[in-house]
């Protein structure tokens, strides 16, 4: 008994010297929170009711909730909340009644300096004194939907690396032939890769890729997401590696800068950078993604026939 307890503390020994000679290269964190939510849309609680009665007699509220769960600040003149699925005037109300903008700008959630999560603000649209004033012949049931267009953006980092070159080696503090660790704050639409690949002694490409990751529509930036296919899938797109000489391509608008389309759910910019340099360092690279967004949420109230 005692030999093979033995065995087994030298067993344990030998995996941790192991170990111990081991290098392990620390994983990046993010500097951002993360998510694909912008703003987190829902009702408050009994506002509409489940059940109200026709006749003019039962006014009710239908109150929105908003709470910026994204990493971007919105101002209030950029949110604008609509109800639609019931006539206005058959609940006595006017069109213009059904749109409204919040109180409050919303400030987006975020990251402190010791990396604690400090939440976003939550806010609330209010639509009052709904009242279906006709008589009904009997229950009947309506969909009230709220759609939520607002003004977001997503921020990206990524790191370069930047060598005399442009050549990999054995041992260097970083490698150009890669695909990157990317990091998105939270946003609905995502950079979910990146690569970077040498193009010659002074020159290297770095591609991503651009996806939805909400359920949304996205519309180009301030276009009030208005439904027409010149605003439809439109992100505007800004490159900045802080370095001259760069380039990219399928940016509509400039060579840093511009709109691109999201053909099928996805699209690929590919960036060139020149890099003429006599030491190896990494370099970051940020990457803004702006854009409008339309979402929404649905529930039934049951207008009761008076007897």
């Amino acid at each position: 008994m005692k030999s093979y307890v033995n065995i087994i503390l030298i067993f344990v020994l030998l995996i941790f010297a192991s170990g111990c000679g081991e290098e392990t290269t620390p994983s990046k964190e993010s500097p951002f929170i993360g998510g694909t939510t912008g703003l987190l849309i829902s009702y408050d609680k009994d506002t509409p009711p489940a059940e109200v009665y026709d006749g003019g007699d039962f006014d009710f509220d239908v109150v929105v909730k908003l709470k910026n769960e994204g990493e971007y600040f919105i101002s209030k003149e950029k949110v604008e909340v609509s109800l639609s699925g019931i006539d206005p005037k058959e609940f006595g109300l006017s069109d213009s009644d059904f749109v409204k903008h919040p109180d409050d700008d919303l400030q987006g959630t975020y990251k402190d300096s010791e990396g604690n999560k400090i939440e976003g603000t939550t806010t609330y649209v209010i639509f009052p004194k709904l009242n279906h004033h006709e008589s009904l012949i009997g229950n009947t049931p309506y969909t009230i939907r709220a759609e939520v267009c607002y003004n977001y953006a997503t921020n990206v980092n990524s790191m370069l690396c930047i060598k005399e070159g442009q050549v990999d080696k054995e041992g260097d503090i970083c490698k150009i032939n890669e695909k990157k660790a990317v990091f998105n704050s939270g946003g609905p639409v995502q950079v979910t890769s990146f690569e970077e690949t040498p193009r010659g002694k002074n020159k290297f490409n770095f591609n991503f890729k651009i996806e939805p990751r909400g359920n949304g529509g996205i519309y180009k930036k301030d276009s009030n997401c208005e439904q027409t296919r010149a605003n439809e899938n439109k992100v505007f797109v800004s490159v900045d590696t802080g370095m001259d000489g760069l380039t990219c391509t399928g940016l509509d608008g400039g060579a840093t800068s511009g709109y691109v389309t999201l053909y099928g759910g996805e699209r690929i910019i590919t960036c060139t950078q020149e890099a003429e340099t006599g030491t190896d360092f990494e370099k970051p690279v940020n990457i803004k993604l702006e854009y409008d967004y339309k979402e929404g949420i649905s529930t039934e109230v049951l207008v009761k026939h008076s007897t």
